[in-house]
This record gives C-alpha cells, sequence and structure tokens, in this order.
C-alpha cells in the first residue's frame, strides 16, 4: 500500500516539475532574446515598426493581451466623460470623440460644448495636451484650463 501511494505521489508531480523546468528555460530563452547589441538595433530598424523602437508588448512577443497594461483606460473610459475647469469644477463640455494621430496616440478631443440650457451645444476641438486625467473614485475625471465660454467662442470643430 506503502508503495502504491508513493507511485501515485510521484505520478502527480513529476508533470509539474516538468512544466516549471519548460516554463523557466522559456523565460531564460526570451532574457537572451531582449540582450541585442546596439549594431543589432540599427540594423534591423528600417525592417521593424516604429523604425526599432519597440512598445513593451511587441518586446514580449506577444500578439494578444489578456488584461489592460498598468496605467492605461480604455476608449469608453474617455468618450462620454464630462471635462471640468480645473479652477472652478464646473462642467465644461463632454467628450463624443477622440482624435488620433498618425502614430496611434491620442492628439486630442472633440468636446460638445453644453450651450443655452443644454441645447445647441457646439463641437470644439481641444489639444490632448490641455486635459489632464485622474482617477478619483474608480472614475475617469477629466481637467482643462479652458473655460465653457472659451470653448463656446472658438471656431467650431469641422469634421472631415
Amino acid at each position: 500500500m506503502k508503495k502504491l501511494t508513493s507511485l501515485i505521489l510521484s505520478a502527480a508531480i513529476a508533470p509539474a516539475f516538468v512544466l516549471s523546468t519548460a516554463a523557466i528555460a522559456e523565460k531564460h530563452d526570451d532574457k537572451q532574446e531582449d540582450t541585442k547589441q546596439p549594431s543589432d538595433v540599427l540594423k534591423n530598424a528600417d525592417k521593424e515598426p516604429n523604425g526599432g523602437q519597440n512598445t513593451e508588448m511587441q518586446r514580449s512577443g506577444e500578439a494578444q493581451m489578456s488584461e489592460k497594461p498598468a496605467g492605461a483606460f480604455y476608449a469608453d473610459d474617455v468618450i462620454g466623460s464630462t471635462i471640468k475647469h480645473r479652477s472652478s469644477d464646473e462642467d465644461v463640455g463632454e467628450i463624443n470623440d477622440l482624435i488620433i494621430g498618425e502614430d496611434g496616440q491620442i492628439v486630442g478631443v472633440i468636446i460638445t460644448t453644453s450651450g443655452f440650457l443644454g441645447l445647441g451645444g457646439q463641437d470644439a476641438g481641444l489639444g490632448w495636451d490641455h486635459i489632464e486625467h485622474s482617477m478619483e473614485d474608480d472614475e475617469s475625471v477629466f481637467y482643462t484650463d479652458i473655460d465653457e465660454d472659451a470653448l463656446r467662442n472658438s471656431p467650431k470643430y469641422e469634421r472631415d
């Protein structure tokens, strides 16, 4: 009986040991791939997207993601959010779209101002560098130094 118990225990532990050593070996191979010489990076810069400047996801070689990276947020955290004036904390408008640059980065937002009695607001473009994002009570909050009157008096944003 003692032999049977030790045989079952060995059969249960062996696969876990084999799989863990394979995972360690794979991590070791990944570290070796990441240590490119500067000359290798320059030689392959024209072959790689972004001129050889890889993002974290590209360096890891993962094509799929199981969760958002730390510090990232979703488009629906931005679209539909209210932008507030930094000093008065009054609503300036609502973000209704994102403006994405050629490099895939957010360069601005389209804000709809509230208008008179909440009607007749207009679209205004606001550069992403004029917006501050913060998390308050697990909610995205956006602030700007531009007040609603300035946005209402700015040229209407025209979509292509």
